[in-house]
C-alpha cells in the first residue's frame, strides 16, 4: 500500500498525500508540508505493523469488534461502515458563503461568458444556509427548489445551476455528494422563439443610425451575423473584423464554447453596415457590455420597438433559415455546436423566403 505526495496548489490545504485501499484512491490534505510528511511517516509505520497488530487485539478491542458485528450483522457491513465514516471525515467543513465566494472567483478568473457568470452569481445567491456545505441534505435542496417562484423554465434553470455548483463542491472536497442531483425538474413547454418583424428591424437600424451611431455596428452584428451579445462586446475592429476576407474571427477567449472560429459567408448587407460604421462611427466597435446594454434600450425606445429576449440573434436565425433552408449553414454562422436538426425545427416556418430576402436587404 504505497503512499505518495499529492499537492493541490488550488486548495486552501494544498499539501496532500495519496494512496490506494483495495481499488479506491484515498486523499488527505494538510496546511503545511511538515504535517503532510509526518502523516506519511506515521502511515508507513502503521502499514508495517498491520500484520502483527491483528494478532494482538486487546480484550476491549475484541468487545468492540463483537459489538460492531452484532449491530451491523457481518464483517462486510462493519468494513463498509468504517469506509463510509472515513469518507465523510475527509470532507472539509466550509461555510456556504465561503465556498460560494471561492467558486465565483474561480469562474471569474476563467474569463467565462458574462451571461453565464451572471446566472451563476444570481442563482447561488438565492440559496442561503447557516450549515456548512457538507451538512446540506437532499431534503434541504428539495425544500429550496419547492420555494422557487417564477416561470417553470426559470425554476428548471435555477436547479441546473445549483447542480453545477454542487458538482464543483464535491470535486473540491467540500461536499460528499450532490444534494441537488435528484431534485425534480419542472416540466417546461417549448415556447416559440421571439424574433423581430422586418419593419421593427429596419426601425432599429434607422434609430441607431440617427441617434446612437456608436451602436450601429453592434446591432448589425446581432441582426445580420447572429453573434451573441457577449461575443459582440469583445470584438476589436482591427483584430476581429476582417473586411478583406469578409469574415469575423471569434477567438477562444471570446467564444462561449472557448473554441476559436473564423466565420464567413454572411449576407452582403452586414458588410455594408460595418463599412458605414468604419467610416462614420469607428468608436462604435469598442462599446463595453454595460454601455451596449444601455444602447439597446435607448435605440429600442427611439424606434418604439419591443425587444424580446435575445431578439437580434433569434431574428438572424429565423430569417437565415427561411432564406436558405439549410440548418447546417445557419448553425455554422451561429457557431452552434448542438444538433442542427433541432435548430432547424426550432426556426423553420417562422418566416418565408421572400420575407428573408427583405430582411437581409436592410442596408444603410
Amino acid at each position: 500500500m504505497a503512499i505518495t505526495k499529492y499537492d493541490r496548489p488550488d486548495r486552501k490545504k494544498k499539501y496532500g498525500a495519496k494512496w490506494t485501499e483495495g481499488k479506491k484512491r484515498r486523499f488527505k490534505f494538510f496546511e503545511s508540508k511538515k504535517k503532510r510528511d509526518d502523516f506519511i511517516r506515521e502511515f508507513n509505520s502503521q502499514v508495517k505493523k498491520t500484520g502483527p497488530a491483528l494478532l494482538e487485539l486487546s480484550a476491549m478491542d475484541a468487545v468492540v469488534m463483537a459489538e460492531c458485528l452484532k449491530k451491523l450483522g457481518s464483517s462486510a457491513e462493519v468494513l463498509r461502515a468504517v469506509d463510509e465514516y472515513a469518507r465523510r471525515s475527509r470532507v472539509e467543513p466550509v461555510a456556504y458563503a465561503v465556498a460560494r465566494k471561492e467558486f465565483l472567483e474561480e469562474k471569474l478568473n476563467a474569463d467565462l461568458d458574462d451571461d453565464y457568470l451572471r446566472h451563476l452569481k444570481n442563482t447561488t445567491g438565492k440559496f442561503s444556509t447557516t450549515k456548512v456545505v457538507s451538512e446540506v441534505l437532499p431534503a434541504d435542496a428539495r425544500q429550496w427548489a419547492a420555494g422557487l417562484s417564477g416561470a417553470p423554465v426559470t425554476v428548471r434553470n435555477d436547479i441546473k445551476w445549483m447542480r453545477l455548483f454542487w458538482n464543483w463542491l464535491v470535486e473540491r472536497g467540500y461536499a460528499l455528494e450532490n444534494a441537488f442531483a435528484d431534485v425534480p425538474l419542472p416540466t417546461v413547454s417549448e415556447r416559440e422563439p421571439e424574433f423581430l418583424p422586418i419593419a421593427d428591424a429596419r426601425a432599429l437600424m434607422t434609430a441607431a443610425q440617427s441617434h446612437y451611431p456608436d451602436a450601429v455596428a453592434y446591432f448589425a452584428l446581432g441582426l445580420f451575423a447572429g453573434l451573441r451579445s457577449s461575443a459582440i462586446c469583445r470584438l476589436n475592429l482591427a483584430e476581429h473584423i476582417r473586411f478583406e476576407q469578409r469574415g469575423i474571427l471569434i477567438t477562444g477567449a471570446h467564444a462561449k464554447n472557448k473554441r476559436r472560429q473564423f466565420v464567413d459567408g454572411h449576407e452582403p448587407n452586414l458588410w455594408k453596415w460595418l463599412e458605414w460604421c468604419k467610416e462614420n462611427a469607428p468608436a462604435g466597435f469598442d462599446l463595453n457590455a454595460r454601455l451596449w446594454e444601455r444602447r439597446r434600450g435607448q435605440v429600442a425606445g427611439k424606434a418604439k420597438v419591443k425587444m424580446p429576449h435575445n431578439a437580434l440573434r433569434h431574428s438572424f436565425a429565423t430569417y437565415h433559415c427561411a432564406l436558405y433552408g439549410d440548418a447546417g449553414k445557419t448553425a455554422t454562422l451561429l457557431t452552434h455546436r448542438g444538433n442542427v436538426s433541432i435548430l432547424y425545427e426550432h426556426y423553420k416556418g417562422n418566416a418565408t423566403r421572400e420575407q428573408a430576402k427583405k430582411f437581409f436587404s436592410i442596408a444603410p
